[in-house]
């Protein structure tokens, strides 16, 4: 800690060490040194399992990698996927990186194909989208009717997605949904031996994650080579360590699930997106970690609490401890010390820097309210909290939480004004979260300062959606502001005013928005959890809604509730 009793800390040390600079180097030393070691199990609930090896997702890797090259994929090229977690998301997303393109991890939601048209239009230069049909085939019916054409050979043309050359699909066994469409597993049995690929500097573009909690066009963090491979140095609490066995059914493609552990050499185990969905999901978390012997849990203040609630927890269960985080950490979570694991992990991430600050806690006493670890041990990463003019207050102090790391990211993808306004001149990450650090390096986070909605660790803000409901007939205007809740955080109210004449219901309202979302629930949007109906907003003295005066009245109507 800086001895002026400032709250800023930097962990010392050389950022970059010895090791291979680039993901597919890194995944490469893996299949030489862990070789047929499972990397991977896809479990499910009816006690099926899929184990993939370091060697063959290497190998496979390869494969893809080849077969993208002969296809005409350049290396700088963006490559869209939309497809759920399984062996083929690895073999793929990590295929592109051999071949020097850069995957997009991307998700859609509107029927009629207008956020994934804006959202091509940002990338500017993605030469193919790969993907699965969705739930029911909807994905692949809102991107067939965006398509002048598409062959077996896996060309594709399209006036709307003008930069787009190449469809690729994925189904699971079985299903003849997307008929006519080159498949992943075409890539993996064709690729030529004599293809070279290309030369890979650290510092470039390795992945770029999409970081809408609900709809609209996101923001697309782009992130390098070195960014991604320098959380291997955090093994503090086996977050990372090679020797534990990780249970994390969280989507490959958010941060939170991204498989870091193919680079660390962990074993994951994990569910496939494409298994069906349990009736019982605790009872199928409980199932296959106990089945797995997974030493380390995963798992969201949600989930996490159904666990503490359950009594089922066998005698003889293997995990050791319990990492969690995605949103503040408030008292109920320590109720896991003991009995969901001898210790739990508070943990404060973000897709632009990674991750913070991690801890482990053994004793439910030693547990404070929205502690979120110490600073983590990752040589080069810097933290302090500062007051409204950005300077730095004093230890014990409220303010926002900058970052500065060498796992942040590069940019906002095609979005120089949006990174401009997170960025500092001298290279500092603006979070938008209030937090506070001890003059032990503990940090605490309270939440946000914005007006984004943490709910059940998604990221929601409350304008997109809002414009989504706007489009209810009988809606005039809403307002979203959450509600506090023990187990998500924060749900949502949307506050409505009807158009003159409109008698539109709650129960409308819900249908509607269910409906103009084609989503899995929990997966891309957070929906309004509840409805509030007025004749007029309340407003600030400038004649604004005040917004601060709903949240208020959402919370006395429902928060009990």
């Amino acid at each position: 800690m800086d001895t002026s009793g400032k709250s800023y800390f930097k962990v010392e040390g050389t950022p970059h060490g010895d090791g291979p600079h680039n993901i597919p180097d890194c995944i490469k030393r893996l299949a030489e040194s862990h070789g047929e070691n499972e990397a991977f199990v896809f479990a499910d609930h009816g006690g099926g399992r899929q184990g993939v090896t370091f060697a063959e997702i290497y190998k496979k890797c390869v494969e893809v990698a080849r077969s993208l090259i002969q296809l005409g994929v350049k290396k700088g090229e963006l490559v869209a996927i939309n497809v759920r977690s399984c062996p083929e998301w690895l073999y793929f997303a990590f295929g592109i990186m051999f071949a020097g393109a850069v995957p997009v991890s991307i998700s859609f939601t509107y029927k009629d194909g207008s956020d994934l048209i804006a959202l091509m239009e940002k990338l500017k230069t993605c030469c193919l989208l790969a993907l699965d049909p969705g739930e029911d085939g909807w994905n692949w019916e809102i991107v067939k009717n965006l398509l002048d054409s598409y062959h077996p050979d896996g060309t594709a043309s399209s006036r709307k997605l003008p930069s787009l050359r190449y469809i690729i699909g994925h189904e699971v066994v079985n299903t003849k949904q997307m008929h006519g469409v080159k498949t992943i597993q075409e890539l993996i049995d064709g690729g030529k031996s004599t293809v070279t690929f290309p030369a890979l500097d650290a510092d470039d573009l390795a992945f770029l994650v999409q970081t809408s909690g609900s709809t609209g066009v996101p923001k697309l963090v782009a992130h390098t080579h070195r960014s991604i491979m320098s959380v291997l140095q955090l093994t503090s609490f086996g977050i990372l360590d090679s020797s534990v066995v990780q249970y994390n059914d969280r989507p490959f493609t958010w941060i939170g699930g991204f498989p870091l552990s193919i680079m660390s050499g962990q074993k994951r185990v994990t569910v496939s997106g494409f298994s069906p969905k349990p009736k019982n999901r605790v009872a199928c978390v409980i199932d296959i970690v106990q089945r797995e012997k997974c030493t380390l849990l995963t798992a969201l203040p949600p989930m996490l609490h159904e666990l503490i609630c359950t009594q089922n927890i066998p005698e003889d269960w293997p995990v050791k401890v319990v990492l969690t985080g995605g949103q503040p950490l408030t008292k109920g979570v320590a109720r896991a010390i003991g009995k969901v694991a001898p210790s739990i992990s508070p943990a404060y991430g973000g897709t632009e820097f990674l991750i913070a600050s991690s801890a482990e806690i053994n004793d439910q006493s030693a547990f404070q309210e929205f502690f979120s670890g110490k600073i983590a041990k990752i040589a080069g990463l810097e933290v302090k909290i500062v007051d409204e003019n950005g300077d730095t207050v004093p230890v014990n102090t409220r303010g926002e939480v900058y970052i500065r790391s060498p796992g942040m990211f590069k940019e906002y993808y095609n979005d120089p004004d949006k990174t401009a306004a997170v960025l500092t001149d001298d290279g500092w990450y603006i979070t938008d979260d209030i937090g506070m650090m001890t003059s032990d390096a503990d940090l605490f986070v309270y939440g946000r300062k914005s007006n984004m909605i943490i709910s059940g660790g998604m990221n929601v803000t409350p304008e997109i959606l809002e414009h989504a409901i706007k489009t209810c007939p009988g809606v005039a205007t809403v307002v979203v502001v959450p509600v506090p809740d023990e187990v998500y955080y924060q749900v949502l109210c949307a506050c409505v005013i009807r158009r003159n004449g409109s008698n539109v219901t709650e129960e409308q309202l819900r249908r509607y928005c269910d409906e103009i979302h084609n989503d899995s629930p929990g997966m891309f949007t957070v929906l309004p959890k509840y409805y509030m109906f007025f004749e007029a907003f309340p407003e600030t003295i400038t004649g604004k809604t005040n917004r601060v005066e709903l949240i208020k009245m959402a919370t006395e109507a429902f928060r009990a509730t």
